[in-house]
């Protein structure tokens, strides 16, 4: 029935057959590989993996699928279910929240035989102890700890100077164990070299990182992803589908700082921070605002200025957990020195296994 709809047009196209059909093309697209040229921008990406996933089904000719891919795209734009920000070639995609959760939980499903059950009952979400249970002495709430109030001391604190205001000084919370709620932030190497050499290590990656987001909600968590390249940037939910591996550098002290940053912000009761990457870093953002870059050698300066993030992240309570995608000795060697000053641990693995190894670090 899609495959009918699709072949008499874009206009026939149910809104349940056009939102499955961007979903699969958004997580069937691959990444160009160093034989043939980076898609230049996120519109031209979301054409490609149009083109390509309305082929497979209806087995029409190139000509054909182009066409039907913009009135595709031009009827995504116009249901609301894609956001475009900024012109022309710069222009952005935002996925609509509706379409993004669908999209992680079919990352999520295509990772997993099937979902994992979410706990009945309010939130905080079971942890590795169970639901929470408060059995514990009534406390004072200590700042940045989680709000798990007692209500009935919180009220006696207040009454001895009347219920009109309630203090700060006045929370009490009831110790106890079970439930944590978990903040990651996660590094993504977003550099040239992820789909170098004929393979493309890149699109496991994001597909890892859109299920684990999907499973992380399911529990309470929080996941903020990082993009590496020449400096680094925070990619939102929305976009990071959209988002691809670009030429440039790999800034991973940059990253480090942005993340130890969000995570210090943060009153979670677990701080996580997992760096996906397949190579050494090469890049690094100097005290005078200057760009240094050196992709040949092992460079001194970006060794010594990556690693000194690496121990702020770990002065702010964060373990580091390193995927090395690649068997290359120097990326490999570094990788063991960085997990080493951030008390951390490294994982070589392949990107066929990433997915599995990143999901199992979700689960707690």
């Amino acid at each position: 029935m899609v495959y009918r709809k699709l072949e008499r047009g874009a206009g026939a196209s149910s809104a349940p057959a056009l939102s499955e059909l961007l979903l699969s093309a958004l997580l069937g697209f691959k990444e160009e590989t160093a034989s043939s040229p980076l898609a230049s921008g996120d519109e031209e990406r979301l054409r490609q993996a149009l083109v390509k996933e309305i082929r497979r089904r209806t087995h029409g000719d190139l000509l054909a699928a182009k066409q039907q891919s913009e009135r595709l795209l031009q009827r995504l734009l116009a249901e609301g279910w894609l956001e475009r920000r900024g012109q022309a070639a710069r222009a952005q995609f935002l996925l609509s929240p509706m379409l993004l959760r669908a999209l992680q939980l079919k990352a999520l499903r295509r990772l997993l035989a099937a979902p994992p059950p979410r706990e009945p009952g309010a939130w905080p979400l079971a942890g590795p102890k169970g639901s929470y249970q408060p059995h514990g002495a009534v406390e004072k709430r200590r700042w940045g700890e989680r709000a798990r109030l007692d209500a009935s001391a919180t009220l006696k604190a207040a009454l001895r100077h009347g219920l009109s205001e309630l203090r700060v000084a006045d929370l009490r919370v009831r110790r106890g164990e079970g439930g944590k709620r978990t903040a990651l932030a996660l590094l993504l190497d977003c550099s040239h070299s992820m789909v170098l050499y004929g393979e493309d290590r890149f699109t496991p990656a994001k597909l890892a990182t859109l299920a684990l987001s999907a499973l992380l909600r399911m529990r309470g968590g929080l996941l903020r992803v990082f993009c590496i390249h020449d400096d680094a940037e925070v990619i939102s939910e929305r976009r990071l589908p959209f988002v691809g591996a670009a030429p440039s550098h790999t800034n991973t002290a940059a990253a480090l700082e942005l993340a130890a940053s969000w995570l210090r912000r943060n009153a979670a009761d677990e701080r996580q921070a997992v760096l996906i990457s397949d190579g050494h870093p090469t890049a690094v953002r100097l005290a005078d605002g200057g760009l240094y870059r050196n992709a040949w050698g092992f460079d001194e300066v970006i060794r010594r200025e990556t690693l000194a993030r690496a121990a702020a992240l770990r002065r702010v309570g964060a373990t580091l957990t390193v995927y090395l995608l690649a068997d290359e000795e120097r990326a490999l060697r570094f990788s063991r020195q960085l997990a080493r000053v951030a008390r951390g641990r490294l994982q070589r693995v392949p990107a066929a296994r990433l997915g599995g190894l990143l999901l199992r670090l979700g689960r707690g």
